[in-house]
């Protein structure tokens, strides 16, 4: 029982450390599932498939060439169809669906080896979730990555590319197993390998962390955003600290509409730098950025922007304020109002009292 429990809890808990990485949310988590099922599910068809190979060749053969190539590919059967999807954004949500697949692969295969084993298993489920289900996790994390990052290409690339990543997982799978056939196996170096295909795979979602934020900038740079607000949808420790001030002041609603916004906004950046998605699809996500900035408000986004961690001279609103505002002019050498400010003097103007003498332009 306790072999079973290390065996199945281990393995979904590192799952959901690298999903919480990915950041995909309750966007990626519907695919996730999917994957795990299928990973899962797969490994009924896998072990009939393996026996065959067995039969007609020989176990030595199906270590090192059959397995990786059946199970490779059993595995990832649903990751061209799981990627193409909408839900998935990205080669990160790519790489997370591919460790689901792999993931509910080993938990499967992990139970299977445990029903031969009468010592107990936890032994023998720590061996396997340190280092196979490390591999199988990584493997699968590769092939799915490599088809999301060719979601958006013509076919012909994406099954390229799809295919350069199932014959990259089928190699580490090979080169794994020929290590367990060695005469005289050496358990730190098999978890080495296992170790490193996983660490490989969490690298894939790592890097989404500074891409988003790049494509994000870019995007924003690119819709004509001020720099205070690139600040703000760029996130950070200190916007965080920022935005607890921001909800103490405006409400929780308007701080969650903040947060939405942030989230959203890198969204978009990704999508339009290196997502699966249209243009339909960004003017979708585009017209919801702009309503949650309507229901967050004229004033609570003033205080961000005037609040955030940037130059002044690019502090968005305050900014265009400041230039409308000349260095010197007039006949004294007073400073001449422009822009915002002289819209406010002629509205002032407007509502002020007439002189006496002076003509009622009321009725004009």
């Amino acid at each position: 029982m306790a072999g079973r429990l290390i065996a199945t809890l281990v393995p979904l808990l590192l799952l959901a450390g690298v999903a919480l990485l990915g950041k995909g949310g309750w966007r990626v988590a519907p695919l996730v599932l999917i994957a795990l099922g299928w990973g899962f599910a797969s490994t009924w068809i896998v072990v009939d498939v393996n026996n065959a190979w067995a039969r007609n060749f020989s176990i030595t053969s199906l270590f090192v060439l059959g397995a990786p190539i059946i199970e490779e590919v059993g595995k990832s059967l649903l990751s061209p169809v799981l990627t193409s999807l909408r839900r998935c954004s990205w080669f990160v949500d790519g790489a997370v669906i591919g460790l689901a697949a792999g993931t509910g692969f080993a938990i499967r295969e992990n139970w299977v080896y445990l029903d031969r084993d009468f010592s107990g298993g936890v032994a023998l489920a720590t061996a396997r979730v340190t280092s196979t289900n490390l591999m199988h996790a990584g493997c699968s994390a590769i092939v799915a990555a490599a088809f999301a990052a060719a979601a958006r290409r013509g076919l012909l690339a994406r099954v390229v590319v799809g295919l350069g990543g199932l014959v990259a997982a089928m190699g580490v799978h090979s080169g794994f197993n020929r290590l367990t056939r060695v005469s005289v196996p050496s358990p730190a170096i098999i978890t080495a390998v296992g170790v490193l295909a996983f660490v490989y795979a969490t690298g894939i979602v790592a890097l989404g962390i500074p891409l988003s934020a790049r494509w994000a900038r870019r995007d924003m740079e690119a819709r004509g955003l001020s720099a205070s607000e690139q600040v703000a949808l760029a996130g950070g420790s200190s916007v965080d600290d920022l935005l607890d001030e921001f909800e103490v002041r405006f409400g929780t609603e308007a701080s969650e509409h903040a947060n939405a916004l942030i989230a959203l906004q890198r969204r978009i950046g990704i999508l339009s730098r290196g997502g699966t998605s249209d243009d339909r699809d960004i003017a979708v996500l585009t017209d919801e950025a702009d309503e949650l900035r309507r229901r967050i408000g004229v004033f609570p986004m003033m205080w961000l922007r005037s609040h955030l961690p940037v130059n002044p001279a690019e502090a968005g609103l305050f900014a265009n304020i400041s230039a409308s505002v000349a260095a010197s002019g007039g006949d004294e050498g007073a400073p001449v109002l422009g822009g915002l400010w002289a819209n406010l003097g002629a509205a002032t103007n407007d509502l002020a009292p007439p002189t006496p003498g002076a003509p009622d332009r009321t009725n004009t």
